[in-house]
């Protein structure tokens, strides 16, 4: 016979280790999306570098391990460049835009 409080301590042991498995799929799963956030942002450096350090840059597309990027630059006046970066990644599309001061060599912003 399986007294009662036996039975309410296997249900509570069941409980735990079932919300403990649930956490450690949302704590690897967090991880995962982490990862492909920041090789985006990878993948989006390598281009402006290549962009940067060319003294007449022109747009381009290069092909990485994570998918297809294509590099657009607009003059808006004779020191600012704006430097369009968009990566097509598994049917998603990561865009960034880069705000360039072609007098002071820096890169004034970046919008999403």
């Amino acid at each position: 016979m399986i007294y009662p409080h036996i039975l309410l301590i296997l249900v509570l042991i069941m409980a735990a280790s079932i919300s403990t498995v649930d956490s450690s799929v949302t704590k690897w799963r967090t991880a995962d999306y982490l990862t492909d956030y920041y090789e985006m942002r990878i993948v989006e450096l390598m281009a402006l570098r290549d962009v940067l350090s060319q003294a007449d840059p022109a747009s381009f597309i290069m092909e990485t391990n994570r998918g297809t990027t294509s590099i657009d630059i607009i003059e808006m006046s004779e020191q600012d460049r704006q430097i369009r970066i968009t990566t097509i990644h598994e049917e998603n599309i990561f865009s960034a835009t880069y705000y360039y001061n072609r007098k002071d060599l820096s890169i004034v912003k970046r919008a999403e």
